[in-house]
């Protein structure tokens, strides 16, 4: 299985909690809480990703996001997270395995949000 569907509700608190973790400053739209545009790189942590269970600690190598409007505090998003590709690597450490993720976001029916990211994990991962 290579890809998963989930649903993500923004919430005011966990939108304020992530904010104060990255040290953004909070931004509101007519009263309305709006997402860091970071924040759906975390999205993937919230379900149990089959391909990432049990593979222990892992790093960001590279991610792109592209926002197509705000994440606003109340949206709840259909989500659906991808395995797009899986590298081994020789490092100076030893072999490092890499994950390519692709997240694309929903609400109502239009596209919101889109990442890619690069994980990244010591040794055999598979």
């Amino acid at each position: 299985m290579n890809r998963i569907c989930f649903q993500v509700q923004l919430m005011a608190d966990n939108i304020l909690q992530y904010a104060d973790s990255i040290a953004s400053p909070v931004q509101r739209i007519k009263g309305a809480v709006i997402a860091p545009s970071t924040m759906p790189v975390t999205f993937w942590s919230i379900e149990d990703v089959p391909w990432l269970h049990g593979k222990g600690t892992m790093i960001h190598g590279t991610q792109q996001l592209t926002c197509h409007a705000p994440l606003l505090a109340g949206m709840n998003l259909a989500c659906e997270l991808s395995l797009l590709a899986v590298e081994h690597k020789n490092g100076r450490g030893g072999l490092l395995t890499l994950y390519t993720l692709s997240l694309v976001c929903y609400h109502r029916g239009s596209l919101i949000a889109e990442a890619e990211t690069v994980l990244i994990g010591r040794g055999e991962m598979i």
